[in-house]
């Protein structure tokens, strides 16, 4: 009888010694594959265009999308993951886990851009691309001004033009809406007005320098990152996160351009 519960000791150890290796090797390939979603956000996949570097490209820019409006991100998710299945034989659980990670850290747009502009030379694979990300934007049945400027301003830096995405958006509401006024898509959609926007967000006038435009970025992001102010009610907290989000939209246009 001893023996035997010595066997099942030694068994139950042996047992939960492999479940805390394997729960080790699993932190372990997490951290490491949150380096690389880390390094290639900054520095975007490395080498010539293949399906794996392009279907890293569309989960880098969908989870950039995803942030302008947290609206039914579930949904959008979603979508993500069966599109991406559908265009790239991926499996539905790696999508969602590179998506999880990507939410982990920063997503530079420029250097995912200038990636886009290197490797997809096509016209149309651009377009496909941006095509994605309307579809992406209206799975909650709408698109906000944050989201419509994000596209135009993606579109400039990989060489789509604004119309295109103007006239795609115009389409979508007009299916779901019927005819409609879409003269502010044409405003937002004009370089100078969204530069006056964007001013008008951090409280600086037309003539700002982009010494000026860099150091009242750097002030108001102190200001409203949400681990500054712990101590704010959930509303507040709600309210410095949308504002944190406005201030680098904001920035990034200014210096976009």
């Amino acid at each position: 009888m001893n023996v035997l519960l010595m066997i099942l000791g030694v068994g139950m150890f042996l047992f939960l010694a492999l479940l805390l290796r394997r729960h080790r090797l699993d932190t372990k390939e997490r951290k490491i594959s949150s380096e690389l979603v880390l390094k290639r956000s900054f520095q975007p996949p490395a080498g010539k265009k293949n399906e794996k570097t392009v279907f890293q490209i569309y989960v880098l820019l969908a989870a950039w999308m995803m942030r302008k409006n947290s609206l039914n991100s579930f949904e959008k998710q979603s979508f993500v993951v069966v599109y991406l299945n559908q265009q790239f034989k991926v499996d539905s659980l790696e999508i969602a886990n590179e998506l999880s990670l990507v939410n982990e850290t920063s997503i530079h747009v420029r250097s995912v851009a200038n990636w886009i502009v290197r490797q997809m030379t096509e016209t149309q694979e651009r377009a496909d691309l941006i095509d994605f990300l309307v579809d992406l934007v209206f799975v909650d049945g709408d698109m906000i001004d944050r989201e419509f400027t994000a596209l135009i301003r993606l579109g400039e830096l990989i060489g789509v033009r604004s119309i295109y995405i103007e006239n795609k958006v115009i389409e979508f509401r007009k299916r779901i809406f019927g005819q409609a006024n879409h003269s502010r898509l044409h405003e937002i959609a004009n370089g100078g007005t969204r530069r006056k926007f964007a001013l008008a967000i951090l409280d600086l006038s037309s003539d700002a320098t982009d010494e000026a435009i860099k150091k009242q970025y750097r002030t108001l992001v102190k200001k409203y990152h949400p681990d500054r102010n712990p101590d704010l009610s959930e509303e507040e907290q709600a309210e410095n996160a949308q504002r944190f989000l406005e201030v680098q939209d904001a920035y990034e246009e200014l210096i976009s351009n």
